[in-house]
Order: structure tokens, then sequence, then C-alpha cells
């Protein structure tokens, strides 16, 4: 029995029917269109001034290096009176979220005397420093500023024959700052003002020894902090720095290795490797009536350093020293020291 195809009885009532209501129905009224919000963006000399409140640890933290790498190289060195002179060189690289953003290139130097002495099981370090340094600020938005840093302090430090140490610092600073912005008009906005400022460090570490090689840990922890001038610039605004100050903590290592070569001087180089982690995120600034503005530069950072010391009799040493640091808002593309010690 074949079948005709096609079908000559074909079903008309397709299943299934389409339904002739749809669901959901379509809103016939679109919505608004947002309305978009403009990026906030301060003035150029609001953010010169904002460049200016937040130079200040910074040039702090480059003058304490200078303390702090002498207590390193005088590890485990004779028992002597000494004299010895820093100089340095550093570029900071900063960018805020309040709207700062400027490049500083600081020169300094730094003297100082101390005397090592004995001790049962150790040797102890007392020390007083001073100097200067300036800084030359280039802000991004145009324009320029300047710190000129006087400051002096003292130290101390206890060596067990461990390996154990004690390192603690105190440093006064005297800053002059000036500031030359530029106005959203083009022109010029400029002022100068004075401050002071107050800082400590302390850092513990084990220096372990086998053969010529050294491994040194360490833990320490630094803190600033400066007062707040009110000033002017040319232009009429008025600037207070409420809040200026700097806690961090930091934990690295310093790998060296010993040796003495066939003339009699004895070299060492050496490596460091740290991260840094600062904890103030509020440091405020006004400006006018427009409220706080908030210079932010908390966070971690990363710190390499490398350098050799070297001593060319039993009186007269030296060392350089170069390093990178990244992180928290600041590039440091370099960092160069170079110091000598005389002992008597």
């Amino acid at each position: 029995d074949v079948k005709p195809n096609p079908d000559p009885n074909p079903n008309p009532k397709p299943d299934p029917k389409p339904d002739p209501k749809p669901d959901p129905k379509p809103d016939p009224t679109p919505d608004p269109t947002p309305t978009p919000v403009p990026e906030k963006r301060i003035t150029p000399s609001t953010a010169a001034v904002l460049n200016m409140a937040a130079t200040l640890p910074l040039v702090f933290d480059a003058e304490l290096n200078s303390i702090r790498e002498r207590l390193n190289i005088m590890k485990a060195s004779p028992h002597n009176n000494n004299v010895w002179g820093t100089t340095y060189n550093t570029r900071n690289n900063v960018t805020t979220d309040a709207g700062a953003g400027f490049e500083q290139t600081l020169t300094g130097m730094t003297v100082g005397i101390d005397s090592r002495n004995g001790i049962p099981e150790g040797i102890a370090t007392l020390g007083a420093f001073m100097g200067y340094s300036h800084s030359h600020i280039g802000f991004d938005r145009g324009g320029h500023g300047s710190v000129g840093s006087y400051f002096l302090g003292g130290y101390v430090s206890w060596e067990h024959e461990s390996g154990f140490y004690l390192d603690g610092i105190v440093k006064l600073n005297r800053f002059e700052s000036n500031v030359a912005g530029k106005m959203s008009s083009g022109g010029a906005a400029s002022g100068s003002y004075r401050s002071n400022g107050l800082g400590g460090h302390i850092e513990t570490g084990m220096r372990f020894t086998d053969g010529n090689w050294n491994l040194t840990p360490y833990a320490s922890l630094t803190g600033f902090t400066a007062d707040n001038p009110e000033y002017h610039l040319s232009n009429g605004m008025e600037s207070k720095s409420v809040d200026t100050r700097s806690i961090y903590r930091e934990l690295g290592a310093t790998l060296s290795y010993n040796m003495r070569l066939g003339n009699g001087m004895e070299v060492e180089p050496w490596l460091k490797a740290a991260v840094r982690k600062e904890f103030v995120d509020d440091n405020r600034v006004k400006v006018n009536n427009d409220g706080n503005f908030v210079n932010d530069l908390s966070g971690r950072r990363g710190i390499y350093q490398a350098g050799i010391k070297a001593s060319f009799s039993s009186s007269l040493s030296g060392h350089l020293g170069v390093g990178y640091s990244h992180g928290a808002g600041v590039e440091s593309p370099w960092n160069a020291v170079a110091g000598v010690n005389w002992s008597f």
C-alpha cells in the first residue's frame, strides 16, 4: 500500500498554536539617560601646596638613611673614636590620590662623631651628628619648590658578641620651604614658610657569620612628625598642614662578604633587600575654605640596595652605596651615597 506524497488530507489545525498575547509587555518609556559626574580636578596652586606638604617626610627619611648606613657599616668593627662624613643624592617621583604629583631631587651631607667602647659581652656606641640637605621639587601641574633642611641628633648602639644588636636614633629638623606654583590662569603663586620636625628610629637584628659570609636580618620602626605652619601664597590662597606624620616598619636582610686583598686592604661588598610598610594614611592639608585634602602615601614599598665598604688603613675607611625603591605612591629610581671614616 503506497502512501501518496504529498498527503492529500493535511491537518488544517497545526499545533502548537501561537500565543497572540506575548508576555511580558515591553515598557514603552525608556530609562532616563544618566548624567555624567565630572572628574574632580584640583587647581595647579592647590596641587603645589599639597606637593610641599608631602615632601617633608621624604626629606627626613633621606637624611635618616645616612645615619642608618653609618650604624650598619660599623657593625663588628674595632672599638675606636671616629669622625665620619657622608654625602648623598636621591630622587623621588611621587603621586598621591589627593592630586599631589612631583619629582624631588635631594642632595645632602651628614657629619658625625662617635665612640665605640667595649662592655661586658659586647660593644656600646654613642654618637652625635648634624647636617644639611637641599631638595628641588618640580610640580607635575607646573611650577617648582625647594626645601632647605638643617638637622642634628644623636644615636646609640649596643652589639652583643653573639651578633645581636639594637640601634636607636633621635633627629631634629628645621625646614625652610619655598613654593612657586602656577594658577589656572597661568600666573604665578609663590610663598615661603618655616617648620620644625622631630623623628626617631629603632632597629634590632642579628648578624650571622659563616667564614667570610655575613647575613643580617633586621626589623625596624621609624616615626616622624612636623609642626603645622599656616602660610599664604601671593594669589591670596591660604594653606595649613593639619597633619604631617610618618610611621613605618621595615623588615629586611643584608648579605655581605668580607675579604682581604693582597695589599692588606679589606673590602666588604654587600646586598640589601627590605619591605617597608607606611601606616599613616591621613596627612591632611587645609586649603582656603575648601576643606581638608589628604596626602596618602600609605602602603608597602620594596627597597633594594648594594654597596661596598673598604678599610684603606687602620685609621681610614670609606663606603659607596646605590639603591632603588618603589611602592605606595613613591618611586626612587636612584639613591647614591658615599662616605668616609677616620678612627683615632
